[in-house]
C-alpha cells in the first residue's frame, strides 16, 4: 500500500502542475487564436481553430491604436521607469543595508511598510501632487508615477541580495580610502549587476503591461500607451472580440519576447530573499 502511494505521488503532481499550466496558457493561446479568426468564424465556434486564419485584424488593430506611436510611448516610459528606479533604489538599499547612520532600521522598515498600502488608496492625492507638477500626459509624468510605485519591491529584493554581501568589502574599500560614492559605484554595482537584472525584468513586465498608471496620467490620445490603446478598442471601435483580442496580442508580443529570454533571471527574481 505505501509503495502505490509512493508511486501516486509524482502522478499527483505532475497532474496538477499540467493543470495550472493549462489554465495559464489557455487564455493567452485563446487571444491569439480569436486575434486570427473572421467575426463569422468566431460567432459560429469561440472555441475552433483559426482556419482559415486571417491576418485582417492585426493589420486594422495596428492602424487603429497607432501602434507606432503608442509603442514608442510605451518604450520611452517602460524604459525610463526601470533605468530611474535602479538609480534610486541602489543606494537606497546600500545604505540601508551597509551603511551605518541614525535611523537606518526605521529607512528600511518605512521601505517595507509601503509595499502594504495599496496602490488605489493613495491614487488620488498622487494625481494631484502630478498635476500640480503640471506632469499630466507627460512622459516624465507616467515615469515618475511608475517609479515611486516602484521603490518598495525593487528596494526590498536589492536589499535582499545585498545583506548576502560581505560586509568586509565595503570595509576594506574604505580602509584603502574609497568614499561611498567610490564604495558604491566600484565596489556594490559590479556585484549587483545579477540583482540589477532580475530587478529591471520584474519591472519591464510590470510597467509595459500596467494601464492603471497610465490611464490616470496619459489622458490625451497622443500620450497613449501600448496598453490604452489595446483596452480602448472595445469602447471606441465597438465590441468586436476578434479586433480586440487583435490589440492584445499586438501589446503583449514584448512582453513575451522578453519573458522567454530572461525566465531564468525572472524566477531567481520571485525567490529572492527566500530563506534558503
Amino acid at each position: 500500500m505505501s509503495f502505490v502511494v509512493r508511486n501516486a505521488r509524482p502522478i499527483l503532481v505532475f497532474l496538477i502542475l499540467t493543470l495550472v499550466a493549462i489554465s495559464t496558457i489557455y487564455p493567452l493561446f485563446f487571444v491569439f487564436n480569436t486575434a486570427l479568426k473572421t467575426d463569422a468564424g468566431f460567432s459560429a465556434d469561440r472555441f475552433s481553430l483559426a482556419a482559415p486564419a486571417t491576418f485582417d485584424n492585426l493589420v486594422l488593430a495596428w492602424n487603429r491604436m497607432d501602434l507606432v506611436h503608442a509603442a514608442w510611448n510605451s518604450v520611452v516610459t517602460t524604459v525610463g521607469g526601470v533605468v530611474v528606479a535602479w538609480v534610486v533604489c541602489l543606494p537606497v538599499a546600500f545604505a540601508a543595508t551597509k551603511l551605518q547612520f541614525p535611523g537606518r532600521n526605521l529607512l528600511f522598515l518605512l521601505i517595507l511598510a509601503s509595499m502594504l498600502i495599496p496602490i488605489q488608496t493613495i491614487l488620488y492625492p498622487f494625481y494631484l501632487v502630478v498635476r500640480n507638477f503640471h506632469l499630466l500626459n507627460q512622459q516624465a509624468g507616467l515615469i515618475v508615477a511608475f517609479v515611486t510605485f516602484a521603490i518598495p519591491l525593487t528596494t526590498f529584493q536589492m536589499s535582499a541580495y545585498l545583506r548576502g554581501v560581505p560586509d568586509e568589502l565595503v570595509e576594506a574599500a574604505r580602509m584603502d580610502g574609497a568614499s561611498t560614492f567610490q564604495i558604491l559605484t566600484r565596489i556594490i554595482l559590479p556585484v549587483c549587476k545579477p540583482v540589477i537584472a532580475v530587478t529591471g525584468i520584474i519591472n519591464f513586465i510590470w510597467m509595459w503591461n500596467d494601464i492603471l498608471l497610465p490611464v490616470l496620467i496619459m489622458q490625451a490620445p497622443q500620450s497613449r500607451t501600448l496598453m490604452i490603446g489595446a483596452g480602448l478598442l472595445k469602447g471606441q471601435w465597438g465590441s468586436s472580440s476578434t479586433l480586440i483580442s487583435a490589440g492584445l496580442a499586438l501589446a503583449v508580443v514584448p512582453v513575451l519576447v522578453m519573458f522567454l529570454i530572461a525566465q531564468r533571471q525572472i524566477i531567481q527574481g520571485m525567490t529572492m530573499g527566500a530563506v534558503k
